[in-house]
């Protein structure tokens, strides 16, 4: 299941509705097996009996159909049990002809209470993914596609497929000192590592506005993380949690009249910068330890900066991308689809690169992914007003 919506970016492994649950034969199943039933049966010697396949064609119709249909259905196989009875059965079996046929019919319409159960589940299944969806939001919310010349595209996919969120997270925001991001990923993941997340964000969207250079700004979110982590082990009564719980994290900036980006690492894997020909794999000289560690961190505090001029492309990633390997356990690269789709603009870059690492793993995530990739245009789209955000589509869209 990879339903997907990018710059907001969030993508949900919960099925939206019932069909997303659905293998397609299944849907046709109850119908073939019951003329799968007629056509055995009926040609075949009076000791042969096509009532098994009437029962499972009303267990699976209880598991894929309406409430409507699943009657429909119990109507069908009855109907058809009658057939096979009087026509083959009845004038050789007898009794015992028509003691199967009520146990077949009894099978049948037990397919209808078998749905309204199901259909009651999941219809709690789906309240439970809205409410998700809704702290999914809170937790990271959506994020503009445009800031004046400045194209942002996010991209996200939890590893647990309970979960709609994980431990990876994304932010950005226009400041007096120019558009800044933050990608990070907490120690651990899955719901448990939500706190983590939902403290970092926070602490990034208000104190990005505030914080004059990228060093400071990065001091002060491990300080944020720091003080998670004490309230943390003081509620639950665990006497110390320094060193256990962290966040790498990787701060970047482009100034709006700049020429070039500003990035500072925590601990954080390496960014991908990309502009004409040139394919960089950024690892910065000091990348530091991890926010929440900083106390014991006695290197420097520093960013680093490279050019970035209109068309340049940068790429945030968490180890979800560089970390997923394939069966033979080769680790996955995304140089060749950074090469072939960064100049198609940000949202391409990062479905492209989703859809590859999906296909590297096999469809399975054995961790959390964000991604996010920033450009600067020329120009802002024809007719769009370039300090406006993108409203957020439906889920299990890409946009940006």
């Amino acid at each position: 299941m990879s339903p997907h919506r990018t710059a907001t970016g969030l993508t949900s492994h919960a099925p939206r509705n019932e069909s997303d649950l659905l293998p397609r034969w299944a849907r046709f199943a109850p119908l073939a097996l019951v003329a799968l039933a007629l056509a055995i049966d009926l040609p075949t010697p009076g000791a042969f009996s096509g009532d098994v396949f009437l029962i499972l064609s009303s267990m699976i119709a209880a598991c894929v159909y309406s409430l409507r249909a699943v009657v429909g259905v119990a109507v069908l196989n009855s109907v058809a049990g009658l057939v096979l009875l009087f026509a083959r059965h009845l004038p050789s079996d007898g009794d015992h002809a028509v003691v199967d046929y009520v146990a077949m019919a009894v099978l049948a319409w037990a397919s209808v209470p078998l749905c309204r159960l199901r259909l009651s589940l999941l219809r709690r299944l789906m309240g439970a993914q809205r409410v998700a969806e809704s702290a999914q939001r809170a937790v990271l919310p959506p994020v503009r596609a445009w800031w004046g010349d400045t194209w942002i595209a996010v991209r996200y996919e939890a590893a647990s497929a309970a979960a709609s969120v994980g431990g990876d997270l994304y932010a950005a925001e226009h400041t007096p000192y120019g558009v800044r991001l933050l990608i990070g990923d907490v120690r651990g993941k899955g719901l448990n590592a939500v706190p983590g997340v939902a403290a970092l964000v926070g602490s990034f969207h208000e104190a990005a506005h505030h914080t004059p250079t990228l060093p400071e700004l990065a001091r002060h979110l491990d300080e944020a993380v720091s003080r998670h982590t004490r309230e943390t082990a003081a509620v639950g009564g665990e006497s110390d949690l320094s060193g256990e719980h962290f966040i790498t994290a990787a701060i970047a900036q482009i100034a709006d009249d700049g020429t070039e980006v500003r990035l500072i690492s925590r601990g954080h894997c390496p960014a991908f910068l990309v502009s004409g020909a040139d394919l960089q794999v950024w690892e910065p000289e000091h990348p530091g330890l991890p926010l929440g560690l900083g106390e014991f961190d006695t290197g420097p505090w520093a960013d680093e900066s490279r050019p970035f001029g209109p068309g340049s492309l940068l790429l945030l990633c968490t180890d979800g991308l560089l970390e997923a390997r394939d069966a033979d356990g080769r680790f996955y690269t995304p140089d060749k689809v950074l090469r072939e789709s960064w100049r198609q603009g940000p949202p391409t870059v990062v479905e492209r690169l989703a859809q590859s690492v999906h296909a590297h793993t096999d469809g399975v995530l054995r961790d959390d992914l964000a991604l996010v990739a920033v450009t600067r245009a020329e120009h802002a789209p024809h007719g769009r007003n370039r300090s406006a955000g993108a409203e957020p589509p439906p889920a299990g869209r890409t946009y940006g």
